[in-house]
């Protein structure tokens, strides 16, 4: 039998598993090369495909739903318990990651005002559980997956068409900080949210469309067919080939016609106000550049990309020669939240701890392209070897019950003692300090520096004296962003 003609139910979506582990990978390439990559280095096609990473991810999240949430026979799993726990987890972490801190000194000494509001950031955790909670909520409300597949499709067109004008400067600002971000990623109050719902709920909107047609032609038998040993609609390789064609056709309209959505129109004075009025609506200047992300064609060029990658994937797993041992690709792909959570606390909390910065010099911007590389193929390869290795302890329960426990434990240790050091870090080098604690002034008398009005430093030379005595390496590009921000503390002057 071919592969075409193989009508075998599919019993797992290689493809999604494919997808879902690359972007895991490369969003930690993403962030490593973001965080230590000297400014200017990165190409325009590099900043691109690493934009691919989020849309992936999400998408692959609301494929994944359907699969998981109806049954051959039509009937829905139950949301409560498993599907609400384990939700209820991704959002405990994802709010974990913008708090100011696990630790007693971190929400203590070490918080700040700015902090504690950045706790309500909308980033891409945020997005994918809001995202999913709404659409398990329309799951349980039509109870069809044919219809649920139907309005899945029409929100991740509709939500692109409206998006840009929740984006006009303004709309949802003063809203309660918790759901402020869910509309737009304007700035409000100091919090900017990276990945809110308009637009993009689209994406994984359209990934339950995606997992409704994959359900219909590829798991469920065909109607008279036995729901044991039955044949699907559609083999693997011909579900392939329409993704492909989907793709191909979502990438061509997207690219053509995104210019002119934006773009194309009038411009007309308002009130002295320059606004360009086009088939997306009317926008300032401004607010164009704001929106550029947010319009239909932007999300169908994405998400045609994304297509066209998983068909890629897809493909060489289905012809590709299976070998012994683990698959690194699978195990970042079912241990996604592991690495996500692993690769960040690693990068954000120990590699740019400045007592590790001052060991190594890694500050940010600090490295050229081989630097940058080689410490990326570190970070995935140490992240890919923790997905693996929890893969094999998940096969024993008790061990996996025993390490989660001790975790947790050290975990409580760790918010009582942890943190403090950098609280001496800053108490004997205030200078180098980029948050306004409030005992920056103290520690500025007691090392006789003149105090500013939030303890924070105002003078670059300031700054680079004490770097230096530390012997933090600072390069030309770092010192020059440095050097930007201190001096705009004071609007420019020193």
């Amino acid at each position: 039998m071919s592969l075409w003609t193989d009508l075998t139910p599919s019993k797992r979506c290689d493809w999604i598993d494919q997808l879902r582990g690359w972007a895991v990978i490369v969003m930690i390439e993403v962030h490593v090369v973001n965080v230590w990559l000297a400014s200017g280095l990165r190409p325009d096609w590099l900043n691109y495909l690493n934009g691919l990473v989020a849309p992936s991810f999400t998408m692959a999240a609301g494929y994944s739903l359907v699969i998981s949430t109806f049954r051959t026979d039509g009937t829905l799993r139950p949301f409560w318990p498993d599907t609400a726990r384990r939700l209820g987890f991704i959002l405990l972490c994802a709010y974990a990651l913008h708090a100011p801190g696990i630790t007693l000194a971190d929400w203590t000494v070490l918080n700040t005002p700015q902090q504690a509001r950045e706790l309500f950031k909308i980033d891409v955790l945020q997005c994918i559980v809001f995202s999913l909670l709404i659409l398990q909520g329309l799951a349980r409300l039509v109870r069809n997956p044919r219809v649920f597949t139907g309005l899945a499709l029409a929100i991740a067109v509709f939500v692109p068409v409206v998006a840009p004008h929740l984006w006009a400067t303004g709309v949802a600002d003063g809203l309660w900080l918790p759901i402020r971000g869910l509309f737009n990623g304007n700035p409000d109050r100091g919090v900017q949210a990276l990945f809110p719902l308009f637009p993009w709920i689209a994406f994984p909107a359209f990934g339950a469309f995606l997992g409704g047609l994959y359900r219909h032609f590829r798991v469920m038998p065909v109607a008279g067919s036995e729901p044991t040993g039955g044949k699907a609609r559609w083999s693997e390789a011909r579900f392939l080939a329409g993704l492909a064609v989907l793709g191909a056709l979502l990438l061509a309209w997207g690219t053509a016609a995104q210019q002119s959505w934006l773009w194309g129109g009038t411009w007309t004075q308002q009130n002295g106000v320059w606004m360009l009025h086009s088939r997306t609506g009317a926008f300032t200047y401004s607010e164009l550049g704001a929106i550029a992300n947010t319009t239909l064609p932007s999300v169908a060029a994405r998400l045609g990309w994304i297509l066209l990658a998983g068909t890629l994937m897809g493909a060489v797993e289905l012809i590709r020669p299976r070998w012994k041992g683990p698959n690194p690709i699978k195990a970042a792909s079912a241990e996604s939240l592991l690495l996500y959570m692993l690769h960040l606390n690693l990068l954000f909390s120990v590699l740019l701890a400045p007592a590790v910065i001052g060991l190594t010099g890694w500050g940010w911007g600090s490295l050229g392209w081989t630097g940058t590389l080689l410490l990326t193929a570190a970070v995935i390869g140490l992240n890919l070897w923790a997905g693996i290795a929890w893969q094999k302890v998940r096969q024993t329960p008790d061990t996996m019950r025993s390490l989660q426990h001790k975790a947790v434990a050290a975990l409580g240790v760790w918010c009582v003692l942890g943190g403090w050091w950098t609280v001496r870090h800053f108490l004997q080098s205030p200078e180098l300090a980029k948050e306004p604690y409030a005992f920056l002034n103290a520690a500025r008398a007691r090392k006789g520096l003149p105090p500013t009005p939030d303890g924070l430093c105002r003078d670059p030379e300031e700054y680079f004296r004490e770097a230096g005595r530390r012997k933090l390496h600072l390069s030309p590009e770092a010192k020059a962003d440095i050097a930007r921000l201190i001096q705009a503390r004071s609007g420019g002057t020193r």
